[in-house]
């Protein structure tokens, strides 16, 4: 199932969590490292991938402390925070 994101209105991020990690058979418990914080899902079939979402209008104030606290976390490998990006077409010159 896809995930339903409103960039207008959250800023999402990517956390990649350690199979090892407290998190893994759980990572909607990882949202409670910061109450701005909410578990959206999974990326696809990719278990070991989560996407998190800050509301917008408190990220600019709490996006450190939000980044910092997920680093720390227990097994998380990596946070990322995503920006959208307009898909381009390709011109039938590029194919």
């Amino acid at each position: 199932m896809a995930l339903n994101l409103n960039y207008d209105l959250n800023t999402y991020l990517t956390v990649t969590l350690y199979s090892s990690s407290p998190f893994f058979s759980e990572p909607a418990q990882l949202a409670a490292v910061h109450p701005a914080i909410a578990h959206v899902g999974q990326v696809g079939q990719l278990q070991d991938v989560q996407v998190f979402s800050v509301a917008n209008f408190e990220w600019e104030n709490v996006s450190k402390d939000v980044l910092e606290k997920l680093n720390k976390a227990n097994g998380v490998g990596r946070v990322d925070v995503q920006k959208p990006e307009a898909r381009s077409k390709r011109g039938s010159d590029e194919l």
